[in-house]
């Protein structure tokens, strides 16, 4: 229990520390989705009902925090909106991407951390491409340029990098509270005589 409520202080954290983070211009103009990477790199350390939960509680801040709502001509009172990307869609592509890791997460349990890694990256490269494919629907054409395949792969490499780091916290965190994330009977258990049984 002490560990989730430590994902659930660390998450909100990384709400704050995310505005604060600089694109990069050299970069394509792309930037480290802390909250997103966090999310992913957690989805892989508890079990399938808590990641559905931080992934509404993150989607829900998310939006709430982001969602741009849209005011139609005429209405001046601002009463009836639209937004490009509805309120709630990030939940669910939280929702996919964390089922997604979920399937990922023997390995994590195993101590393999390769895959896991790779697949925090390519989540987040998932969640920002059908956000892009939404705003496009919602516009009436599909716009794609090389700057926003590079944009979208700097984006993925930085949650790559920054991933391992995410999953050594979390992993230690897990040692110090003595929450279970590895796997039983995966240690070789010696008998004084050094032999393993």
């Amino acid at each position: 229990m002490r560990f989730l409520l430590l994902l659930g202080s660390l998450l909100a954290l990384s709400f704050i520390v995310q505005e604060f983070l600089p694109v990069f211009d050299w970069a394509y103009g792309s930037r480290l989705l802390l909250v997103h990477t966090l999310f992913l790199a957690a989805a892989i350390a508890v079990p399938f009902p808590a990641m559905l939960v931080m992934a509404f509680a993150c989607g829900f801040f998310w939006d709430a925090r982001y969602h741009v709502p849209i005011y139609p001509d005429g209405d001046t009172l601002g009463i009836l909106t639209q937004s490009e990307v509805p309120f709630g869609f990030t939940i669910f592509l939280f929702g996919i991407t964390g089922a997604l890791l979920q399937g990922v997460r023997p390995l994590f349990r195993r101590g393999r951390w390769e895959l896991p890694v790779f697949m925090i990256g390519l989540c987040t490269g998932i969640i920002l491409l059908l956000e892009y494919l939404v705003i496009s629907f919602h516009r009436g054409g599909l716009k794609v340029s090389p700057e926003f395949w590079w944009k979208l792969l700097m984006t993925c490499l930085f949650s790559s990098l920054v991933s391992p780091f995410l999953l050594l916290l979390l992993s230690r965190a897990a040692e110090r509270m003595r929450y279970r994330i590895r796997m039983d009977g995966l240690k070789r258990r010696h008998t004084p005589d050094g032999d393993a049984l």
